[in-house]
């Protein structure tokens, strides 16, 4: 098992060379093929006053514009690191980036993207775009910070754990990088909470099971105190200095989680290192 494919999401313009380092070392260490993915969105038409609408050709111009230094970007990278890799430049017929980038990660192994940016800016790569690639892809996402540690290289990495469909799919869609970690931290928090007599040692199984291929993954149950699941999973994080956390995305549905909250939420705005998602 292995990543073959690696999607790379370029239209985070400020973000392509720190994003590019950590997906073309990626690429390296699983000899994969890198794969950009850039989007030249549609000029926007909105609604105006009266007859009249409102063109708005700003972020077509921008990317237009931009396309031959992101080809540069990505091709220097790729040839840095001796990798094997393409980028596919799409003239979407719609302002909306998404569902392209979307459609091409579903041929991907795994997508990597940027964390989103402040809730203040405007960015055709902003928390919906992020939302919408953990949830409609199929395959896991690497979401990268904008503040901390963007290396994918991980001696220690936390995993969140609670015994759902999409921890599951984050545990052993994340085995690549596991087996490549010196020590993996199973975390399940309250596990009271899914389980009223979850045994003397919550989720051993989950560990011994990983450890068959060849993971050295223990368990570490914690209590949250009263707080949210995602806040616990960050300050465990930062305790133990891991360089990579695995978790399942909207285990509750994505509504849910947007009016009261959730673990997906707070992380997304609160990670300082890389974050390996599935759905």
């Amino acid at each position: 098992m292995s990543y073959k494919t690696i999607l790379v999401s370029l239209n985070d313009l400020g973000r392509n060379q720190a994003v590019l380092e950590s997906a073309a070392g990626m690429a390296r260490a699983f000899d994969a093929h890198l794969q950009g993915i850039y989007v030249i969105p549609a000029i926007e038409v909105c609604a105006g006053i009266g007859f009249e609408p409102i063109i708005f050709e700003g972020n077509r111009e921008l990317f237009a514009n931009s396309e031959k230094s992101v080809r540069a970007e990505f091709d220097k990278a790729r040839l840095d690191n001796g990798i094997r890799g393409d980028i596919t430049v799409i003239d979407s017929t719609s302002p909306d980036i998404t569902g392209r980038v979307i459609d091409c990660a579903r041929r991907a192994d795994i997508a990597i993207v940027s964390q989103p940016p402040d809730e203040t800016s405007l960015s055709v790569v902003g928390r919906s775009f992020v939302e919408r690639i953990l949830l409609s892809t199929g395959r896991p996402t690497l979401v990268l910070p904008r503040n901390g540690r963007t290396s994918l290289a991980a001696d220690l990495v936390v995993m969140g754990w609670s015994g759902t469909r999409e921890a599951t799919r984050a545990a052993f869609d994340s085995v690549p990088l596991l087996q490549r970690a010196k020590k993996v931290e199973i975390v399940w928090v309250d596990p009271e909470k899914e389980y009223p007599h979850p045994g003397s040692s919550p989720g051993s199984e989950l560990a011994a099971a990983l450890s068959r291929h060849g993971v050295n993954a223990e368990i570490e149950p914690v209590s949250t105190g009263g707080r949210e699941a995602g806040e616990t999973l960050l300050t465990v994080v930062a305790d133990s200095a891991a360089e990579l956390l695995v978790m399942g995305a909207y285990g509750h549905s994505r509504l849910s989680e947007m009016v009261l909250g959730g673990a997906t939420k707070s992380v997304l705005k609160g990670m300082k290192c890389p974050v390996f998602f599935s759905h």
